[in-house]
């Protein structure tokens, strides 16, 4: 199965590479490296970042190993 990447999300939505590219104060060529990278190879901070960009949010639920569950972001 096919890993999704941020390019692919970014597709999906018809955003423009070029609205990310203002938002995240970068060029186009630096959204283009940054939706080659797998999203697992993205820090947090920026993955959270670019996901506002094409208009969603991130949001993280850890589960400790007694059953407990925090949220994040």
């Amino acid at each position: 199965m096919k890993e999704i990447t941020l390019g692919d999300i970014r597709k999906q939505h018809r955003v423009k590479q070029e609205v990310v590219a203002m938002a995240l104060s970068v060029t186009a060529s630096g959204v283009s490296k940054l939706e080659s990278k797998r999203i697992q190879d993205v820090s947090l901070q920026r993955a959270a970042a670019y996901l506002a960009a094409v208009g969603g949010n991130m949001k993280i639920e850890v589960t400790m190993p007694d059953g407990a569950t925090l949220q994040v972001g």
